[in-house]
């Protein structure tokens, strides 16, 4: 196998050790968490076919990218990494409003001005969309379970590791039945659906790609991924967050547990007098409770 370099320049501040340890995504396979060496894996299936390896960290001032490859890798090839490798980090969004609303409320939220707040997300929408039905009414033990189920029934495998396999792309769970996606995965209800997702990422691509245009509403947005089957309220917040909208919170059983244990200890509570707490958030509300829940379990 071959080994080649990519350094990619950051924009600061930026915490990689916080992108990497802010939510769970670097447990759910194809993603590898190397915790001593700072750094996280995956293989990569790329548009030429190539199986690629990648070993993501952070070095001073930039992002190393070692890529592990047996074909010699094209200029097409290495542009496509990058432009992954910068979205699974996040590096070309913006935070400088979001830091100046973190110093204005003062602690614990200042902590986050020193470059927290960016969350590791997947290379593209289809695997996110997968894994965040995969949260949906289960422990995350579960979750994980049926991230490598998936990945080992449908990812194809590295050439000088076989065990180690890429995320499966659309085409390669849409191509098989329901039936056998159930037979080979223990999904359960989650099966319809993402067998679904899979077929309408095949049939309808124009549909996902207009989730991503910056000039509709994140409530334009948020009602088109609701008419997506398997996603619900939470789901779609999530989804948002992905997409690099963050003004939508998760409503969810996390949410409302934490929410009554720090502001409302008596009987007091709902949803919306909750939700109201991060109004003053305005677009940045997701990151502002985040931040929050993790702070009081912590």
């Amino acid at each position: 196998m071959a080994s080649t370099d990519l350094q990619i320049e950051i924009n600061q501040p930026f915490d990689f050790q916080n992108l990497l340890e802010a939510h769970g995504w670097v447990d759910l396979l194809p993603n590898q968490y190397l915790k001593e060496a700072h750094a996280f894996s995956r293989i990569e299936e790329l548009p030429s076919g190539k199986l690629i390896r990648l070993e993501i960290s952070a070095c001073g001032q930039k992002i190393v990218v070692r890529i592990a490859h047996a074909a010699r890798l094209s200029t097409a090839d290495l542009q496509e990494v990058e432009r992954r490798s910068r979205h699974m980090l996040r590096l070309d969004e913006d935070f400088t409003e979001f830091y100046g609303l973190c110093r204005k409320h003062g602690k614990p939220w200042s902590q986050m001005a020193s470059g927290k707040g960016r969350m590791l997300r997947s290379p593209d929408l289809f695997e996110d969309m997968v894994k965040v039905i995969l949260t949906t009414n289960v422990q995350w033990g579960g979750t994980r379970r049926m991230a490598a189920e998936l990945v080992q029934a449908y990812g194809r495998s590295y050439p000088a590791e076989p065990d180690l396999k890429a995320f499966p792309i659309p085409q390669a769970i849409a191509g098989d039945s329901l039936e056998a996606l159930q037979n080979k995965t223990r999904l359960g209800y989650r099966a319809p659906f993402i067998h679904q997702l899979a077929l309408d990422f095949c049939e309808q691509p124009a549909r996902f790609t207009a989730l991503w245009d910056a000039g509709r509403s994140t409530a334009d947005i948020r009602k088109d991924l609701l008419s997506v089957k398997g996603i619900g309220s939470y789901a779609a917040a999530s989804v948002l967050m992905l997409l690099g909208r963050y003004d939508e919170i998760p409503v969810d059983s996390v949410f409302t547990q934490m929410m009554q244990a720090k502001y409302f200890k008596d009987d007091d509570f709902n949803i919306p007098k909750a939700l109201a707490i991060y109004e003053d958030w305005g677009n940045w509300k997701y990151l502002a409770y985040w931040f929050d829940l993790l702070n009081f379990y912590q």
